[in-house]
């Protein structure tokens, strides 16, 4: 085979290798957001909110004693996912009110476990996202019930 018949099979094998790419493009592909709809149950925002409000609970002082709280990653870490719970299930909330009150709590969330926060500030958003994340609870119960 000549190198000008081997050079027009080379161009032929990356044309086609590269259709067969453009067919793959993704256009079909699904959102994230609509990828996550599936990942999570659907009605569940309530459940797995105060389930994460529960979890980041673990790891500060009793309410009252936020200036004794010491802010390692952990602590942080478990606030944010407060923050990211509400992010998952934003779809899965069962009234705009639930809805509402959880991205107030998410806010919270986050400026609270951002990094950098002077200690004296991040016990006052403590305390705010304490009263945000009690009000998160109450609003679910009313709307969840036993179920």
């Amino acid at each position: 085979m000549g190198s000008g018949r081997r050079l027009g099979v080379g161009l032929l094998l990356v044309a086609v290798a590269a259709l067969s790419l453009i067919g793959c493009s993704g256009d079909d592909k699904p959102s994230l957001s609509e990828q996550l709809a599936h990942y999570t149950d659907s009605g569940d925002g309530c459940q797995q909110v105060v389930s994460a409000i529960s979890y980041a609970d673990t790891s500060l002082k009793p309410a009252g004693q936020e200036r004794y709280v010491t802010w390692t990653d952990e602590v942080r870490s478990k606030i944010s996912a407060v923050s990211g719970t509400v992010a998952l299930e934003v779809r899965d909330f069962p009234s705009k009110r639930a809805l509402d009150q959880a991205r107030r709590t998410a806010r919270l969330a986050d400026r609270t476990a951002a990094a950098g926060v002077p200690t004296a500030k991040r016990v006052r958003l403590l305390q705010e996202y304490r009263r945000e994340a009690a009000e998160m609870v109450v609003v679910c119960a009313r709307l969840v019930g036993d179920s």
